[in-house]
């Protein structure tokens, strides 16, 4: 499972037990966040920690929302600390490297909170596709995409992280108000980046890198696949890096410009077609950005 290295111990069988590992979860990211704010205070990085704060806030108000809805099940509120071993324990192992560190820009803090929303929603993504039970898989699948949601608020301001370190100007979301311009859009944006994609698995061939190349291949063909039916773009290449870890982080930066995209359109969204749309493609793109942080891992 990306970003998971071993699936998540015994299936979840009641909506009890679901409950338990989401209150876990919840109650894990308010204090993991709230580290980060105080360490972000610390270093005088009063953005980054005004949007961790922000986090936390929503976060207690789904420890809220998680022991509103065991209420309003006839359950008991769930004993949280019970269910701890039940989470990935790639989260708790990476949320300790990063705060031990004594030098942390925002940039790697958001990166790290990004990649474990993403976790997160590979958690709950497992859970839903191996449910038996009708309302686990789909209170799972609600959970999952919240922490989609997550991923992609953090991974804006990782971004705008990104430009503050580097002096560059302000991002201009992007959108789309109905479902004709996102798919205009979408095939524009997907085309780019799938012929970006193409471009530098070649490279990563060249290199001698045949299972990054072979998995760049696959994410081109995929996004190739989204592209809307008769749509089409003719896009631009750029010349590829020169060696196989440049290539990887261009692949992941571009994932991450389309993931990027499709979030700001969702945001944005007032129609109900183009939120959906919006959604179901950065999903997919995620999933993609999931597979790819992966393969960097292993290579590095």
């Amino acid at each position: 499972m990306p970003l998971l290295h071993h699936e998540p111990q015994g299936g979840v069988r009641s909506l009890d037990e679901l409950l338990g590992i989401a209150l876990a979860l919840e109650q894990e990211a308010v204090r993991r966040y709230t580290q980060l704010a105080a360490l972000m205070d610390q270093r005088g990085e009063t953005d980054t920690a005004t949007t961790f704060r922000a986090l936390i806030a929503e976060e207690q108000d789904h420890v809220q929302a998680v022991d509103g809805w065991a209420h309003s099940l006839g359950r008991p509120a769930p004993d949280a600390p019970a269910f701890l071993w039940r989470l990935p324990p790639e989260l708790a192992a990476s949320w300790e490297e990063l705060t031990e560190r004594t030098r942390l820009t925002p940039y790697q803090a958001l990166s790290l909170a990004v990649v474990n929303e993403q976790r997160a929603f590979a958690f709950y993504s497992y859970i839903a596709a191996s449910a038996t039970d009708e309302p686990v898989r789909t209170h799972a699948e609600a959970l999952a995409r919240e922490e989609l949601r997550h991923a992609a608020l953090l991974r804006r301001e990782r971004r705008k992280a990104f430009r503050r370190e580097r002096g560059r100007a302000e991002h201009k979301p992007t959108r789309a108000d109905t479902p004709a311009e996102l798919e205009r859009l979408a095939a524009a944006l997907l085309a780019a980046t799938a012929a970006e994609h193409g471009a530098l698995a070649a490279r990563l061939l060249a290199l001698g890198d045949g299972d990054g190349a072979a998995l760049l291949t696959r994410i081109a063909e995929d996004e190739r696949a989204l592209i809307p039916s008769g749509s089409g773009a003719a896009p631009s290449q750029s010349a590829a890096p020169d060696t196989a870890p440049a290539c990887l982080r261009a692949a992941v930066a571009a994932s991450e410009r389309l993931a990027e995209a499709f979030g700001d359109v969702a945001a944005q969204a007032t129609d109900e077609l183009v939120l959906t749309e919006s959604l179901r493609l950065q999903e997919a793109v995620v999933g993609h950005l999931a597979l790819l942080a992966e393969r960097t891992d292993a290579a590095s």
